[in-house]
């Protein structure tokens, strides 16, 4: 066992260090915040000065305002979305590098399928983590320079609201396990086949249903029915709705907790799956899989 957690680990510190030392990591990491600042800039300009796009939003607001807890979900349920899309394309992009250098290949006489997944898994979510830490440093010092240049009054009696600090504990516990869900299925399509034209059609299939976990959680910000509350509960939609609830407290406390516990049960049933297909596919080339083919590395242990 602690040979096993030992090489995860190595994996793991050899993946993490080998992106950070990249070139690539870093300008990403620099241009990232400039770009969404710079594509924010634009579409609020453009929308100001067209009719038409003022017209379209209006006639989709609907008559019925959002409150700030509302708003606050629906913002934060598609960011989440983003955020799993982004990163579980990093790790079906890692595996996928290793698929057809047949590095895996290689590693598969030291440490089993299931190590290898779950060591990109961690490795991309801690590559996200140390991204997500500098642009917070960021904000936090661009912040500071704000308030010391204006001097603004700032209602800081809202930091004192239970709400924020239970909000910020639901947004994190659903972008793990959503994370962890995804990404297993991420580097399961990864390490399938060889492929491209099959490869790229299980990537369409997950980045339409993120698509599908967004709308439809815009749709649950005020809108709770038995519809959103299935979605709740089905593991491709169920992140981005669940943050969405939870935050504009649609639901009571305790449903939110029963989704999440459901949502880490299918991220755990995910992670085996995954492993099954990795171990299963290693070493296998030019194959196109069929169902038949899954379900029997399903039956293997």
């Amino acid at each position: 066992m602690n040979r096993e957690i030992n090489q995860l680990k190595l994996l793991i510190k050899t993946d993490y260090l080998t992106d950070i030392k990249s070139k690539s990591f870093w300008i990403g990491t620099f241009l990232a915040p400039i770009l969404i600042i710079v594509f924010g800039v634009v579409i609020g300009f453009l929308a100001s000065d067209s009719d038409a796009m003022q017209e379209v939003a209006s006639s989709t607001g609907g008559d019925k305002d959002l409150t700030g807890p509302q708003a606050a979900g629906m913002l934060v349920g598609m960011i989440l979305t983003m955020f799993l899309m982004m990163f579980g394309a990093q790790v079906y992009s890692k595996v996928r590098k290793e698929k057809i250098n047949r590095i895996m290949e290689v590693l598969a006489t030291c440490v089993t399928g299931r190590q290898m997944m779950l060591a990109k898994v961690i490795s991309v979510a801690l590559i996200g983590l140390t991204q997500l830490v500098f642009w917070i440093v960021l904000l936090l010092v661009g912040a500071v320079v704000i308030l010391i240049m204006t001097q603004p009054d700032i209602p800081w009696e809202y930091l004192k609201d239970p709400r924020i600090y239970l909000g910020t504990v639901w947004c994190i516990l659903f972008l793990v396990g959503g994370y962890v869900f995804y990404a297993a299925l991420y580097a399961a399509c990864g390490a399938m086949t060889d492929k491209d034209s099959e490869n790229q059609g299980y990537m369409t299939a997950l980045t339409f249903m993120l698509l599908g976990s967004m709308y439809v959680s815009m749709y649950a910000t005020d809108h709770v029915n038995t519809f959103t509350m299935i979605c709740s509960f089905i593991p491709f939609t169920a992140p981005s709705i669940c943050v969405t609830n939870a935050l504009a407290g649609s639901i009571p406390v305790w449903g939110t907790i029963l989704e999440c516990l459901a949502l880490y049960a299918f991220a755990w049933l995910a992670v085996s799956f995954s492993g099954k297909i990795y171990t299963s596919s290693i070493l296998l080339k030019g194959k196109k899989f069929s169902p038949k083919d899954i379900i029997v590395f399903l039956k293997l242990k």
